[in-house]
């Protein structure tokens, strides 16, 4: 019986961590967890004592979901789990303990109730996760400073139940469950303080994004007006130009300088005033300002931009400094990809920002590509590039900040020459 109780308890917290971390269940994980947690763990309980067993399998554990994760997050979850698991079953203990039913041998009414209890906390743990995620930046230190206060509260709370050798059950019970709730109502509050400092500071890198990226905006705007002033200051000259053909009858010459000189720069214009009037429907300066900048950059290597924007945008459920970076690596790649090839075919990077019937942004940038690529998914992986050894840590950062947006997709395909991410932010509310 002793056995059955611990393989259901570690099946539970295994469950419940990689459910709401969101790992893939494979044979390796599972074969890895069984082998190097599960049976030690077992046999450590049978043979050494409870107390042991607890010690290797929190450390083991910690170990192992580091491992196949590589974020402190995993380990945060751990971590509360079991402190959800202790509080739960010191509470199902009072709850049941009044009770006179025996309908199954032993405490396997009592371990029914705490089953049903803990999924219904994992479910409602994953959804405030979930909530909060969306709104906290990932921060190393302050994901540490959390995992310390966790398993210092994990500590705390096994000495308590140590205790449980010196006091009556009824007594060490209430005892329990007033300094467990206590302490973990303090871990809260600290853990909301935390958050709340998170977010102000969050709040502030965000102005101060903004501010730098309308500077960007308005340096652009500055680079097309006096581009365009030129166009004017010159625009004499070239009448005074074609005026000479006219007096020559070299109607032929005046055709060729019109289309070469006068066409040519008056479609740039043109075409800059459409990209303009376009980029006025995306309400979101610190976006626009980068999507401008990214189209000059393009221009100066010769590199066909295109955009489209059918509906105005003017929100967009993912924070802002994580989209710029993400916007900002998919067109520098763009642009690498095209920039310095030799090549007779067109260069064209197309950009599109579309709303979706449930108030969702969609986000497509396409862009020609000359390189071979065997698999799509590789170019995911730290360190690989197309243009040489340990330069592609651009998309890899992609997959690492994409991890933290449950409400945000990203679809990579490349089809012929064409390389194209399609960015998918739901609308979270």
């Amino acid at each position: 019986m002793k056995l059955l109780f611990v393989t259901i308890d570690l099946i539970l917290i295994y469950w419940a961590v990689m459910f709401t971390a969101g790992i893939k269940w494979n044979v390796k994980n599972v074969l890895s967890f069984v082998l190097f947690v599960f049976c030690p763990t077992s046999l450590i309980f049978l043979w050494d004592g409870q107390w042991q067993g607890i010690v290797f399998f929190i450390l083991s554990s910690l170990v192992y979901f580091y491992l196949i994760g590589k974020e402190f997050i995993i380990l945060i979850h751990f971590c509360f789990f079991i402190i959800i698991g202790i509080l739960l079953d010191n509470l199902t203990q009072y709850i049941m303990e009044p009770f006179p039913f025996d309908f199954l041998p032993g405490i396997l009414e009592q371990y029914c109730v705490f089953i049903i209890l803990y999924n219904l906390s994992i479910m409602i743990y994953r959804y405030f996760y979930k909530k909060v995620v969306t709104l906290v930046p990932e921060m190393k230190s302050v994901y540490i400073f959390i995992l310390f206060v966790l398993i210092v509260t994990m500590v705390t709370f096994y000495i308590n139940i140590y205790l449980m050798n010196y006091f009556s059950i009824n007594k060490l019970l209430v005892f329990n469950i007033v300094i467990q709730i206590t302490y973990f109502a303090i871990m809260l509050f600290i853990l909301s303080l935390t958050i709340f400092n998170i977010k102000k500071q969050h709040y502030i890198n965000q102005i101060e994004f903004e501010n730098a990226q309308f500077a960007e905006y308005m340096k652009s705007l500055e680079v097309i007006n006096n581009d365009m002033q030129k166009f004017r200051h010159d625009y004499m000259n070239i009448l005074i130009t074609m005026q000479g053909y006219i007096e020559t009858d070299d109607f032929e010459g005046l055709k060729t300088y019109f289309k070469k000189h006068i066409f040519s720069a008056e479609a740039d214009t043109l075409k800059r005033n459409q990209l303009l009037a376009t980029l006025t429907k995306l309400k979101i300066t610190g976006i626009k300002g980068l999507i401008l900048t990214k189209i000059l950059q393009a221009e100066k290597e010769n590199i066909e931009v295109q955009i489209e924007i059918p509906d105005e945008i003017d929100e967009i459920h993912m924070n802002m400094i994580d989209l710029a970076r993400i916007l900002g690596i998919f067109l520098d790649n763009a642009i690498e990809a095209n920039s310095n090839v030799n090549t007779d075919e067109e260069k064209c990077i197309d950009i599109a920002f579309y709303k979706t019937n449930n108030n969702s942004v969609m986000i497509i940038i396409e862009n020609t590509f000359f390189d071979r690529l065997e698999d799509v998914e590789e170019i995911f992986e730290e360190g690989f590039s197309t243009k040489g050894e340990n330069r592609g840590k651009g998309l890899s950062n992609v997959r690492s900040i994409i991890k933290n947006y449950p409400n945000v997709y990203l679809n990579t395909s490349i089809n012929g020459n064409l390389f194209t991410h399609v960015l998918e932010i739901q609308n979270n509310e």
